[in-house]
């Protein structure tokens, strides 16, 4: 390997800032200078950034300005990491410009690679983590965490989110972490071992906000996600870090963008759901992947917003929001740069998760626990069972949910259902490693809210203090009736879970009690419902399908559930359909007052009118309910849903 002197001046440091002289050596990924567009297929209104690093390389700057390339060798390279110790690095490179990405380790010197990720995974973004041990381990042992790229559909529909694993340095004992089922990026181990991390979510209710890129902290096994970041700041916020001084400082923005650019803004360790605050506010810069330096200073790449220059670093202190350059080329885009020095070691972690389980525990302390309007007008005893739907992890790119109404959604399938003793507190054995949305429900069965996607990992025990409560509540120190008791257990195997469609469970439903000549299987009446033959053919099925699902007004909106003339998917307490059934409005107070059947001025009457058919039975009456607040889905999932490659455990 060679060394190259570069004349490390860019336009703006060489017209106003001095450059900043460096004291240690860093690793930096250089893209050339002509990527200036996304690779792919990415496309306006995504909230995740596309890979823009075909062609990468990385290489070792040294304190007088000179750089070596690391990653001779290889079509691409980036997303660097430095051991514990400085002497190793880790990063995500392809060998062939049309592989996949791999997880590969690397000496300083350029000696010693060897390849970590299985060869079958599209690997990127690794960080070396601290040891990971159990009580009867006879010693701990170091592993990786990184990202990798899924075939399975996202709640937007499309094929390929990511994930986050953990993997032993020599490519055995592969862990998937996380089970949401959109992106999940950026993994960065803090101090107290912890993993912070960014996820795409979308909201499971109609007529909410749209989808965001959250912070979320993790463990290193997978074990107890929460939302780390709370609701401030920007839509989209990603590339966390933590720093000396106890900030988490990310890049954000309201909107995606393809290199996933943005301003700087922080939250406290301390208090991380009420400290945000923004720290660059400059339009005419946009910045991405800070690292932390020494205390609240951070090395960050910025370029100036209009293009007019290349990505180049600068040193940028938190405290002060000053910024000065660092380095900058005219042939690449500098970014991603981490310094080349030993680091402490993060605190390891303990766990109980075992391989050989396939189960894990939920409980919850008191479901009337919340935010305050759901505290206020929820009353004890009002809260009967607790629902646990499972999100079927599938490439099948034909949407489950509505037909041509832009909402794609994750398949869904019931898990089961238990009871919420009269304390508020719950406790359920369910299916680890498993999508898992989660509903309270009243006495008709009707969902009263949503949380999700959540898991559990194997041998896991996961609690919650209440339902959308305060994230910095501490419980009162109680021993809940659901904990003096064994667990409810809902761990049927997949094939035994119950899957609800139009297809199979509705239309039949309907066309008993509803499709009548002179009710609404005849032509005179807004809510048409064609299915008076005695088997109704697809065509059929499709057309009372999409006019039970026409939405209200002009509020479809692409990638999220629509509020619906009849039915609200994902919410069944504001569909039109159910206060029909039920005879009487069943919107709550913290609904929102427009936007669904709860905001319309419309007569509600007991359906089916007496004399016109059969009323429907209570397990009938519960099954359309559990449709809707399933997210009415058209078609059934497959017996045994969309099974997961097995991992293989390679090298």
């Amino acid at each position: 390997m060679s060394w190259v002197t570069v004349v490390a001046v860019s336009l703006h440091a060489a017209s106003a800032e001095q450059l900043m002289k460096l004291d240690t050596a860093l690793v930096v990924t250089q893209v050339p200078r002509q990527v200036e567009g996304p690779a792919g297929s990415w496309t306006p209104g995504q909230l995740v950034r596309a890979d823009w690093f075909d062609g990468a390389r990385l290489v070792v700057l040294q304190p007088g300005q000179t750089v070596r390339v690391l990653s001779d060798g290889f079509a691409s390279a980036c997303d660097p990491n430095v051991s514990f110790d400085g002497q190793r690095v880790l990063f995500a490179g392809k060998k062939q410009p049309g592989s996949r990405w791999r997880v590969w380790e690397i000496g300083v010197d350029g000696q010693g690679l060897r390849a970590v990720s299985p060869e079958h995974l599209d690997a990127r973004s690794p960080i070396y983590v601290s040891t990971l041990f159990t009580l009867d381990s006879p010693e701990p042992w170091f592993t990786t965490v990184f990202v990798a790229r899924e075939q399975t559909l996202t709640e937007r529909g499309t094929v390929g989110g990511s994930s986050l694993y953990n993997v032993k340095l020599d490519g055995s004992e592969l862990r998937r972490l996380t089970f949401n089922p959109n992106h999940n990026l950026d993994p960065f181990q803090m101090w107290d071992g912890r993993l912070i991390y960014a996820a795409e979510r979308y909201p499971h209710e109609p007529g909410g906000p749209g989808g965001r890129v959250s912070l979320f902290a993790i463990h290193i096994e997978g074990a107890d996600m929460e939302l780390y970041g709370g609701e401030l700041g920007q839509r989209v916020q990603q590339m966390p870090c933590g720093t000396e001084g106890g900030l988490v400082v990310f890049v954000e923005s309201d909107q995606g963008r393809w290199d996933g650019a943005g301003q700087l803004a922080c939250v406290e360790e301390r208090r991380p759901h009420v400290t945000y605050r923004s720290l660059t506010k400059d339009p005419a810069y946009l910045f991405l992947h800070p690292t932390p330096w020494r205390s609240n200073q951070l090395l960050v790449a910025r370029r100036r917003a209009d293009g007019s220059d290349t990505w180049g670093l600068v040193w940028f202190d938190a405290d002060t929001a000053r910024c000065q350059p660092v380095f900058d080329t005219p042939e690449f885009h500098e970014v991603q740069a981490v310094p080349l020095r030993p680091r402490a070691r993060p605190d390891g972690h303990s766990t109980v998760v075992t391989t050989t389980n396939d189960y894990g525990t939920f409980y919850g302390l008191n479901c009337y626990t919340a935010d305050p309007l759901r505290q206020t007008h929820l009353k004890p005893g009002e809260v009967k069972r607790v629902r646990f739907i499972e999100g079927v992890l599938s490439s099948n790119r034909a949407p489950a949910g509505v037909l041509g109404s832009g909402w794609p959604f994750v398949p869904r399938r019931l898990i089961g259902e238990a009871p919420v003793e009269a304390d508020g507190s719950f406790n359920v054995e369910v299916p680890a490693d498993t999508p898992i949305l989660l509903q309270t429900l009243d006495a008709h069965g009707l969902a009263l809210g949503t949380c999700g996607w959540i898991w559990v990992k194997p041998k896991e025990t996961r609690g919650c203090i209440g339902c959308h409560e305060d994230p910095e509540l501490i419980p009162e120190n109680e021993y809940v009736l659901a904990l003096r008791r064994p667990s409810n257990r809902l761990v049927l195997p997949p094939a035994q879970r119950r899957s609800l469609s139009f297809q199979h469970e509705i239309a039949p439903l309907l066309k008993k009690h509803c499709a009548t000549a002179d009710c609404h299987g005849g032509q005179a009446t807004p809510l048409h419902l064609p299915l008076a033959a005695e088997n109704p053919s697809e065509a059929q099925l499709q057309a009372a399908y999409a006019t039970l699902m026409t939405p209200l007004g002009d509020r479809a909106a692409a990638g999220l559930p629509a509020p619906g003339k009849y039915v609200d998917p994902g919410r069944a307490r504001t569909s039109w359909l159910v206060w029909q059934l039920l005879g009487t409005n069943t919107a709550r107070p913290w609904d929102p007052p427009a936007g669904s059947a709860a905001g319309t001025a419309r007569k509600i009457k007991q359906m089916p009118p007496p004399g016109k058919a059969a009323t429907l039975r209570p397990e009938e009456l519960r099954t359309i309910i559990q449709w809707i607040d399933l997210g009415a889905q058209y078609r059934p999932v497959a017996p045994g849903g969309a099974a997961e490659p097995k991992l293989a455990e390679t090298k």
